[in-house]
């Protein structure tokens, strides 16, 4: 029966991570076409706090928590296009779809050692967070080089990616723990880190341009030879 529940647990965990990561570019996408500048962020923490009342009434109507992780999953699209617009950084919707394959990948890498390998959940989860770290640390590199919007997109997605990870060695092997409840919570996670990070780069773009790093303008290097 345990077995059972973990399998069970863990596709459940899997299928709305990749809806998470699923919905990013769309709510990205559409929110960079209907916001101006930084907009996004005030329209993404009203979405947040709208999915607070939802996730807290969902100890008596368990529906709730689908409202809450859906709002805050459309909001993490909206606080993403902030950056975008305030940059002035076109989006590309194929080239959104690919960078948000790798963290959709790890997802299932780690869905895949629960579920095929025999691997313990310790073991899966830090194997699939350490691959996510080093994805995280590659994006920025990435970011930093070429300044292109694919890569900071990527960027955004594993850090996502990173809160349903935790997740996953949250509700695993937990019979009292509601599996929809632990996802919710994830949610909020994702979206709050990927605000803080939003707003720090808006905020501290300048003071890293002097530093020659030219990442959040997206500008090519311009150096001569």
């Amino acid at each position: 029966m345990d077995a059972l529940n973990t399998k069970s647990k863990a596709f459940v965990v899997l299928l709305f991570s990749l809806v998470s990561i699923g919905l990013f570019p769309v709510s990205t996408f559409i929110a960079a076409s209907i916001c101006q500048s930084w907009y996004g962020l005030v329209v993404g923490l009203l979405l947040m706090a709208l999915a607070i009342p939802f996730h807290y009434c969902a100890k008596k109507h368990p529906k709730g928590y689908f409202v809450s992780f859906f709002t805050n999953s459309i909001a993490n699209g909206f606080s993403a296009s902030a950056y975008y617009l305030a940059k002035n950084i076109p989006l590309d919707w194929c080239q959104m779809l690919l960078a948000a394959m790798p963290a959709a990948a790890i997802l299932g890498l780690v869905y895949v050692m629960l579920q095929k390998m025999g691997k313990t959940k310790k073991t899966a989860v830090l194997v699939a967070a350490v691959i996510d770290a080093l994805l995280i640390l590659l994006s920025l590199a990435l970011w930093i080089v070429y300044g292109k919007a694919a890569f900071s997109f990527g960027f955004f997605c594993a850090w996502i990616a990173l809160f349903y990870l935790c997740v996953f060695g949250i509700t695993i092997h937990h019979d009292g723990r509601a599996v929809m409840r632990d996802i919710s919570f994830g949610s909020f996670g994702a979206f709050i880190m990927l605000t803080v990070v939003v707003i720090f780069i808006l905020s501290e773009g300048e003071a890293l341009d002097g530093l020659d790093l030219d990442l959040f303008e997206g500008r090519k290097n311009k150096h001569k030879k």
